[in-house]
């Protein structure tokens, strides 16, 4: 391919060098595309952004860097044909966040593939969320054996970011969310409670500085930022003993003037969560403010620091008219942040991540919102391998260029920036689809997790699911999912591990419910059988299971926290096998009873949520340590 560009030098030079990475990505298609002279404008006055190709003739014309490239990207993957496409970006910023802060730090190459990913879909920003998870001279304890980047490996990063025209911006937190950080003596002197920072103490401060210093010549991008969220005993721990109750909106005014004075002081230019600015004066919860609400006599933001408006859970356009409406009004520079719920448990919940999303971007683009970004939370210790981001991440994308994109166009985008089928991604959606189908998981059920977790001997959510067949249902999910392996062979080890999981559960979903029924009809044989052969072959599937999730989050994470994930799978082997031992005494003649199989099987919701039930009901239990057993995992004081 011959390129010609219509740019400054410096543009050139990015350009160029970001085009040669993504040809070697792609070296077939592009030995495809050797004849092709591709004449590239960049111009910042652009509105509309254009990609065309007659014979071996092709033309460019976008705004910014980040623009080319996804354009460039799809003049590679559509080189045997003609064509004229023209799009219009609706937002100046459009990014992704990625988690490294819930025990999976995503390795520096996983972080560069994922900027090349951002780049053929056109998006301009990656936000690094990183609580503790990156290194301050001369704070040993913080980040720890928790697998955090050297400042160097921050450096580099940001680097390959603006090959691509990708603003690479550090998320921090700088209130509430720094338990880990916090629970090592230098936190001692530090914190209002174990979660959050002693509004007021110069301690603190100095702390935050020099945090914020440590970022400063890794990132090229003055954007930061800097949490705030979800404080919720904001004041109520360490501060109250020593100055007594005061309110948390005052409070989280105080904190967010002294920090932005450090952030001004050293070049930054930050925004936070809003959550608490929002429920610290309404007294209610974040999305508990109507559309007769009066804003004026709030307490607000000092101007400069942008306020993040995030919702990952609405479906309704109008909520998020009216959110919009209160954001502006309490700041002039609102983001809105979106969910991709990878999230769920263990599978993530593409059907809530899309209607979410749709009703969500396309207020955001009626109200010519600026700047979006879409969350990937690793919720619970990185359950999710990250690969089963793409599917919301893209629709996401689609939603910056496009007002309502068809199936199509978001499947074709799929294909163009993932090297795989959306159909194949999207039967993950069907984990937890199992009380509502495939798509409408809109109480965001996650059934596949804790049937996976929960102890057979103690059957704890055995009640929800009486009557379904759960052996069909997940061993025609695992024969789908094997035919994946091929159709989007790129991810065959991703599809192998949901595979060996949808094994998993087609005999363990209901395993306790055929225990203890036979138990109580005193089938030995039954029982027998249940030892000798289900066990074992449950086993064997969460074997191959287990061995895979290690290699993906070895492929993709730094090893720490693997630790947990390990711990978890080992769990479920174990109280298997201490099952058929059990079991096996008592078919024997050792035992005369199993106290377990004669606990009453409560429901762990509600008696009315019996399967069928109302599926406005959320059947959601996402902590692990609630779901592996009815005694408290933490010994009391």
């Amino acid at each position: 391919m011959y390129f010609s560009y219509d740019a400054d030098s410096k543009t050139v030079s990015l350009l160029d060098e970001g085009t040669n990475l993504l040809l070697e990505e792609y070296a077939d298609l592009a030995s495809l595309c050797e004849k092709l002279q591709v004449s590239v404008t960049v111009d910042s006055s652009v509105n509309t952004l254009m990609v065309s190709k007659t014979g071996n003739n092709c033309r460019i014309v976008c705004r910014e860097a980040a623009h080319y490239f996804r354009e460039l990207n799809y003049l590679l993957h559509h080189s045997r044909e003609d064509f004229e496409r023209q799009e219009t970006p609706f937002f100046e910023k459009n990014g992704f966040m990625l988690d490294c802060s819930r025990n999976a730090v995503s390795t520096p190459e996983t972080v560069k593939k994922l900027i090349r990913i951002l780049a053929k879909a056109g998006m301009n920003q990656l936000l690094l969320y990183t609580e503790d998870t990156y290194e301050v001279p001369g704070l040993p304890y913080f980040g720890t054996y928790r697998g955090r980047y050297s400042q160097e490996e921050l450096r580099q990063l940001d680097a390959y970011a603006q090959n691509f025209g990708i603003e690479l911006v550090p998320c921090i937190q700088t209130l509430a969310h720094l338990r880990n950080a916090l629970k090592w003596p230098m936190g001692q002197d530090l914190k209002d409670n174990a979660d959050i920072l002693m509004v007021g103490s110069e301690k603190v401060y100095a702390f935050l500085e020099q945090l914020l210093c440590s970022l400063k010549d890794c990132f090229s991008s003055r954007n930061i930022h800097i949490g705030m969220d979800e404080a919720l005993m904001l004041g109520l721990g360490n501060y109250l003993r020593e100055n007594g109750y005061r309110e948390s909106s005052l409070l989280i005014r105080e904190h967010s003037q002294r920090v932005l004075e450090i952030c001004r002081r050293l070049g930054w230019k930050p925004m936070m969560w809003s959550d608490m600015y929002i429920t610290s004066n309404n007294g209610k919860g974040y999305y508990d403010v109507d559309e007769n609400t009066d804003t004026s006599s709030w307490t607000k933001p000092d101007d400069g620091l942008g306020l993040v408006y995030w919702d990952y859970y609405n479906l309704d356009r109008n909520v998020y008219r009216n959110m919009l409406r209160v954001h502006k009004e309490l700041s002039s520079r609102t983001i809105f942040a979106g969910g991709i719920w990878n999230w769920n448990g263990i599978a993530p919940n593409y059907g809530k991540a899309f209607q979410c999303t749709r009703s969500a971007l396309q207020e955001c683009q009626s109200q010519g919102i600026s700047e979006v970004f879409a969350t990937g939370w690793m919720d619970n210790g990185a359950e999710t391998p990250i690969a089963a981001i793409y599917p919301g991440l893209i629709l996401f994308a689609a939603l910056c260029f496009q007002e309502n994109p068809s199936e199509e166009e978001v499947s074709q985008l799929f294909t163009d920036c993932i090297d795989a089928r959306l159909e194949d991604f999207y039967l993950l959606d069907n984990f937890d689809a199992l009380f509502q189908g495939t798509g409408k998981n809109l109480s965001a059920d996650n059934p596949s997790k804790y049937l996976l977790y929960q102890d057979p001997m103690l059957g704890m959510f055995d009640y929800h699911i009486q009557g379904m067949d759960t052996q069909t249902y997940y061993g025609n999910l695992a024969d789908k999912l094997a035919k994946c392996q091929e159709t989007s062979s790129k991810y065959a080890d991703f599809f192998r591990f949901y595979e060996s999981f949808a094994q998993v559960l087609s005999q363990k979903a209901d395993l306790g419910i055929h225990l203890k029924k036979a138990y109580d009809t005193k089938n030995l044989s039954t029982l027998q059988k249940i030892c000798t052969e289900v066990i074992p072959n449950i086993l064997e599937n969460l074997q191959h299971m287990h061995l895979l999730r290690e290699k993906l989050w070895m492929a993709d994470a730094k090893p720490f926290g693997y630790e947990l994930m390990d711990i978890k799978l080992s769990g479920v082997k174990t109280r298997l096998e201490s099952t058929a031992r059990r079991v096996s005494s008592y078919v024997n003649g050792d035992l005369d009873r199993l106290e377990e199989l004669e606990q009453t099987r409560l429901p762990y919701w509600t008696a009315d949520v019996k399967y069928p039930h109302d599926t406005k009901v959320e059947l959601r239990e996402n902590l692990w340590s609630k779901i592996v057993s009815g005694c408290d995992l933490i010994d009391t004081v």
